[in-house]
């Protein structure tokens, strides 16, 4: 997982008028939670905006005024309810012994034998729920759907590559990630219904034979 460093000025409380014009001149207030902490701050927002918009998850040192660095990951993100631009971030302080619970996307590996043979590709689930210790998170979970064929599912359970002493999957093993179904065609429907329209025509003919 990339580890980001984000340099930090602590803030005082202001009221929402002070709020906004620092928000105009480029700045994002934020707040770092840990234990015993509750430290109010303000970030580069055109960094934070482009970080955010990778849509991945790394760990960020916090540098406060270049004197005090705290690792933390992200954890929410307020946006405007409007123009949808980033008003407040909240970030959660690492603890190297404690276990950390977060969403990881799947990625997914090669292409379905299923897939060649004319079958679909179905998206059941894009994210995993998982914890770890901060030294062992990812940023996330590849699956190998190559051997999925027609018929079949890809499940939680079959995520055996994992290191379960090091990431905890918090779904049921029976949770179903992905499947391949088979596509009923147009023409597969339309030569289904002559294949019935013929026999009910072949079985008139014979009642009206054996009335002769």
């Amino acid at each position: 997982m990339k580890l980001i460093v984000l340099k930090a000025e602590q803030r005082v409380i202001v009221n929402k008028k002070k709020l906004k014009s620092l928000r105009e001149y480029g700045y994002i207030p934020c707040t770092v939670y840990g234990k015993n902490k509750n430290i109010n701050l303000f970030l580069d927002y055109y960094l934070i905006e482009k970080i955010i918009k990778n849509k991945t998850i790394n760990k960020f040192i916090i540098s406060i005024n270049n004197e005090i660095n705290i690792t933390t990951i992200l954890k929410e993100i307020q946006y405007h309810p409007i123009n949808d631009k980033i008003l407040h971030l909240d970030f959660c302080e690492l603890n190297p012994n404690k276990y950390i619970t977060y969403e990881v996307p799947i990625k997914h590996k090669g292409k379905p034998k299923g897939v060649y043979k004319g079958g679909e590709y179905i998206y059941k689930l894009r994210r995993l729920k998982i914890k770890a210790l901060p030294k062992h998170m990812v940023d996330h979970i590849e699956i190998n759907i190559e051997n999925l064929d027609i018929g079949e599912n890809f499940y939680v359970k079959n995520l055996n590559h994992l290191n379960q002493n090091k990431i905890v999957i918090l779904h049921d093993s029976k949770t179903v990630i992905s499947s391949v179904k088979a596509i009923k065609t147009e023409f597969n429907e339309k030569d289904e219904k002559e294949n019935i329209n013929e026999k009910e025509n072949i079985n008139e003919k014979e009642k009206t034979n054996d009335m002769k």
